[in-house]
């Protein structure tokens, strides 16, 4: 009885099953195809702080200036500093090799929280920077240009 539904059932005339399974194995091909590769937010936080960095140790300002967002803030010891006055400071000192460590990314939407210790050589209007290990914290935020840093803190003592 089954065999003969089977047999007797054409709901398409003209078209074969044969012909529907085809479509829609390439229909699911094409959709695997396209699908995102799942985003890792700890990859992209480290890929970004090691860009951040380089970028401030071989001072390139256009490349920052594409990086930090016109909203950036920064804090320290001394109190908080706006992205002309960071801007300042980069132009202003010269970074030494750095190392980071103990990086950890959490993301929130199109925001990453940054935590990660940096040990690198700096001065600070003027003034050596102890060469320890320090915590910073950056926030990055995804823009419609890539991402931008909009936010740092850094608690090595000034």
């Amino acid at each position: 009885m089954v065999r003969k539904f089977i047999k007797s059932y054409k709901p398409f005339k003209g078209i074969s099953v044969k012909a529907i399974s085809t479509f829609l194995a390439l229909l699911c091909l094409s959709f695997s195809l396209h699908a995102q590769p799942a985003f890792n937010a700890q990859a992209e936080g480290e890929r970004l702080e090691r860009l951040w960095w380089d970028q401030q140790k071989s001072q390139d300002i256009a490349g920052l200036t594409k990086l930090m967002s016109p909203a950036f803030q920064s804090v320290n010891t001394k109190g908080a500093q706006d992205l002309a006055f960071n801007m300042a400071i980069i132009k202003a000192e010269k970074l030494g090799n750095y190392e980071l460590s103990n990086i950890k990314v959490t993301q929130s939407q199109d925001n990453l929280i940054v935590t990660y210790q940096i040990k690198v050589p700096e001065n600070y209007l003027g003034k050596q920077m102890s060469p320890k290990l320090h915590y910073r914290l950056d926030v990055w935020t995804k823009t419609p240009t890539g991402w931008q840093i909009i936010a740092h803190a850094n608690l090595n003592p000034i």
